[in-house]
């Protein structure tokens, strides 16, 4: 599964195929990393809990 993001328009493909008419369209590639953003958020509520 792709996401690619064009401005506020978000698409999911499930083929390289399909990603890449959407990217000769416009669109850009958005990877997403689900551990930083995990991790990102706990270090966030320590600090606020350590104030």
């Amino acid at each position: 599964m792709f996401k690619l993001e064009r401005g506020n328009v978000v698409k999911i493909v499930a083929t390289e195929h399909e990603k890449a008419k959407l990217i000769a369209k416009g669109f850009v590639e958005v990877k997403e990393d689900v551990k930083k953003e995990k991790k990102s958020n706990k270090a966030t509520k320590e600090k606020a809990a350590n104030k």
